[in-house]
């Protein structure tokens, strides 16, 4: 079925996949793909390793020779395809044409095969000096839709069992459902365990990433337990043995995921697997804080929770969208006034709370005098209505402190 001289109808072009569908193995499938697009296809899986390809002969293309070759890419070339043509908001890509950059001497289109919870596969046909049209796209989405169908029928793909880890740390999972979940975890040595939390971005890069970690880290690890859940990937770690350091393989994957920008944060000792809810929003927070840092330009490796807490608390409130209505009003007046008086009230409050309250440490951190500390603290008291030999006072200020530094505003 030739479809370079005029615009197929996609409805013909449908038809002829699923008549190629029924044949066994993805090669009929990907050979027709070859024949419509009148270009060399390749279909791999979700870690970019090959399943089926037509042409099987080079074309002088690196990605392509490759994958004839050695049936896998390197990690260097999947990361740099996915910074250079997925910087766009988003999970998944639809099918696209890319004739620059990376491409320039091989034009081609791009397609991620998918259904609701994961990438299956990614498709590539290689237009090189044929002339890009836009029903070509209508049929990429055809033809991974096809897969699609294909897989989910024949089963051949691997796919991560991720479903009992996401069930135990889903908040609305039954404790019912919880109890046959840990039991069918039994394989693994979870009395001592941690988990590792790594927030994806909202890039499409970062989420198609993520399947090539996460096969990496099953391969290489075999005591972890990876998922994505709600758009962060999630990795157990279990002991298996007594040969097997928790904070060590933790540190591993941290490190491999760090290389293509990807931060994460651990809680260690994970101890009771129906708190998963809770020891996952604390890994979470500890990678959101550990993100902010290196915005901030600060060096920094895997964060635990146990080490920074209860900064993550902090974090969490100030996510909230009502979270200023539980900041002592005063912060706010205080403020202005030393934007109009140009003193340094605000501050010098600050630092009393964080220093708790020992007025030594904070005229030292200062590097102002004690008597001087003491006559900006009576000041505040008269202007602002403060007491601050109260208890409550100073705790409401010392919340309202912390939760202020970590909001977004």
């Amino acid at each position: 079925m030739s479809m370079k001289s005029k615009s197929p109808d996609m409805i013909e072009i449908y038809k002829e996949f699923h008549r190629e569908m029924d044949k066994p193995g993805f090669r009929p499938l990907i050979r027709a793909a070859g024949k419509i697009f009148d270009a060399p296809v390749v279909f791999t899986d979700n870690e970019y390793q090959m399943v089926s390809m037509y042409p099987t002969k080079k074309i002088d293309d690196f990605v392509y020779d490759t994958l004839l070759e050695t049936g896998g890419l390197p990690e260097e070339t999947i990361a740099a395809f996915h910074k250079a043509y997925l910087s766009q908001p988003g999970k998944r890509y639809d099918p696209f044409f890319e004739k620059e950059g990376l491409v320039k001497d091989c034009p081609r289109i791009f397609a991620e095969v998918y259904d609701e919870t994961k990438v299956l596969g990614h498709v590539a046909i290689f237009l090189k000096d044929r002339e890009f049209e836009p029903w070509q796209l209508d049929a990429t989405s055809i033809l991974t839709q096809v897969l699609r169908i294909k897989i989910n029928l024949s089963n051949r793909m691997p796919s991560v069992n991720s479903d009992t880890l996401q069930y135990l740390m889903n908040r609305n999972t039954t404790k019912h459902a919880k109890t046959r979940a840990i039991a069918q975890l039994s394989k693994f040595d979870l009395k001592d365990a941690a988990l590792l939390v790594a927030p994806l971005d909202q890039t499409k890069s970062q989420h198609a990433f993520a399947s090539v970690a996460i096969n990496y880290f099953l391969h290489r690890f075999p005591c972890v337990i990876p998922t994505i859940y709600n758009d962060d990937l999630v990795v157990l770690i279990s002991a298996e043995g007594a040969n097997v350091e928790l904070g060590a393989t933790a540190e591993k994957i941290s490190d491999y995921l760090y290389q293509y920008h990807i931060i994460s944060g651990a809680v260690d000792p994970v101890e009771d697997l129906y708190s998963l809810p809770d020891y996952y929003l604390q890994g979470r927070l500890t990678a959101l804080y550990r993100y902010r840092n290196e915005m901030e330009g600060s060096n920094t490796k895997l964060y635990y929770y146990h080490d920074i807490a209860p900064i993550p608390l902090f974090l969490h409130l100030s996510q909230q969208k009502e979270y200023h209505c539980f900041i002592h009003p005063v912060l706010g007046k205080i403020q202005e006034y030393d934007k109009e008086n140009d003193t340094d009230y605000y501050k010098t409050l600050s630092s009393y709370c964080r220093h708790l309250f020992q007025k030594n440490d904070t005229s030292e951190a200062m590097h102002i005098h004690r008597n001087t500390l003491n006559y900006r603290l009576s000041r505040l008291e008269e202007l602002f209505g403060l007491d601050l030999q109260d208890y409550h006072v100073l705790l409401h200020l010392v919340l309202s402190l912390e939760i202020s530094a970590y909001s977004n505003n």
